[in-house]
């Protein structure tokens, strides 16, 4: 009787499979990389699109701060040119001390203060997202408001230095008891127009009439006045400059 034994065939894999196996691995990992890539690529033209609307916003919103403070702020020099030139009238003897107080409590005292939007630049600067801008233009848009910014703080120091110079030093010539009596509403509130001056029945006296002290005034009013047109001029050019920045991001990105 003959007794079979069962052979147990080992098959061998052939290399070519085991080439397949890596390359489908290979591929795997690879197209999984590229889908990751793709999604952080999305993700990162999302956020660089979404810091550039908000630019946007923020230009707009400076834009609209300047155009309202410009003409108040013209309207200043030319007010402290007349009060320069009143005081010259005063020391010749024909100068009215009515104009003299309004001007000095209307041009010298008062200021205007600007508060622009750094919302976007600050964020971009703070989280470290400048590379996200890959557009060279919006990036140097961006660069340029950061120095901007920079800028206009240190010349509004330099102006507001200015005009504490004569609003302390007008203290020795105007009495302030005269813009109380000039100014007060009936309800005890203050004018802050304050045209009272120009109605008294009586044109006020001044503290001191030392020609000294009045021409350095005018001189202080006058280096203050050409600081303040520097500083306006300087405004007036930004003016233009954030609106092409607007319309160009606008193109770039997409408006609202």
């Amino acid at each position: 009787m003959d007794v079979h034994h069962p052979h147990h065939l080992h098959s061998k894999k052939k290399w070519v499979e085991y080439l397949g196996e890596f390359l489908m691995l290979f591929l795997a990992v690879f197209l999984g990389f590229v889908a990751e890539n793709i999604r952080e690529n999305v993700v990162e033209r999302h956020r660089e699109k979404e810091y550039m609307g908000l630019l946007v916003e923020d230009l707009r919103e400076d834009t609209a701060v300047l155009n309202r403070a410009i003409p108040p702020m013209s309207e200043t020099v030319r007010g402290l040119d007349s009060l320069i030139d009143d005081t010259y009238r005063y020391l010749a003897g024909t100068g009215d001390t009515r104009r003299m107080y309004y001007g000095y409590h209307h041009f010298v005292r008062n200021t205007t203060n600007l508060q622009l939007s750094e919302r976007a630049v600050n964020q971009l600067k703070s989280s470290g997202n400048m590379r996200l801008i890959r557009d060279a233009k919006a990036a140097r848009i961006v660069s340029d408001l950061e120095v901007g910014f920079e800028g206009l703080k240190e010349s509004t120091r330099f102006y507001k230095t200015r005009q504490e110079d004569p609003a302390v030093f007008g203290f020795r010539i105007f009495d302030f008891q005269v813009y109380q009596a000039a100014n007060r509403l009936p309800d005890g509130t203050f004018d802050d127009a304050e045209r009272g001056f120009l109605s008294l029945p009586k044109a006020p006296v001044l503290n001191t009439t030392d020609p000294i002290y009045l021409r350095e005034f005018a001189a202080r009013v006058g280096y203050y006045r050409n600081s303040l047109a520097s500083y306006l001029s300087g405004l007036e050019r930004a003016v233009p400059e954030l609106s092409r920045s607007i319309v160009y991001l606008e193109g770039r990105y997409g408006g609202k």
